[in-house]
């Protein structure tokens, strides 16, 4: 009886210990943080790029931008990419559920977004103007799709927008 209780124990311990690891290693789900370069490292460089930037924004507008991680990278797998980005002021706003979500005030992929290395966010201005602008942070990381952070490539970003005269 005892032995039996001792291997119960040893294989649920076993169970969680899997259970870590395969979490600590991917955040296809979303990328909860802009902690990825702390994990995620490889040879190559990535470049950030935000199609339907303004260059100034009209307060209380909402704009449809889109973002793409550009990397020599390729992917050889489901998981091709991720994103966290964040405004400074105003409201990010999910275009696409399937692809994009707001976690804790930070724009990322969902599960099925992370299958991309271009997402469509919306953002709409604050309602006042801002003198020294809105500026967007963002993390994005082109994945090779082997579901561990080695090989992939981290690219950084930051954007400001002024506030139209």
């Amino acid at each position: 009886m005892m032995a039996k209780k001792f291997i119960l124990v040893i294989i649920l311990l076993a169970g969680l210990i899997l259970l870590a690891a395969h979490r600590g290693n991917s955040h296809n789900n979303s990328a909860p943080n802009f902690e990825c370069i702390g994990c995620h490292q490889g040879e190559g460089s990535a470049e950030v790029k935000i199609d339907g930037l303004p260059k100034n924004y009209v307060p209380g507008k909402t704009y449809k931008m889109t973002l793409t991680i550009e990397s020599d990278n390729q992917s050889f797998g489901d998981v091709a990419g991720g994103f966290a980005l964040i405004a400074s002021a105003g409201e990010l706003k999910v275009v696409d559920k399937k692809d994009t979500q707001l976690s804790e005030g930070i724009m990322t992929h969902t599960q099925e977004g992370s299958a991309f290395r271009e997402w469509t966010f919306g953002w709409k201005a604050p309602s006042e103007k801002i003198e020294t602008g809105v500026d967007l942070t963002i993390m994005a990381v082109a994945a090779n799709g082997d579901f561990s952070p080695v090989g992939d490539v981290v690219g950084t970003d930051g954007f400001s927008i002024m506030p139209g005269k």
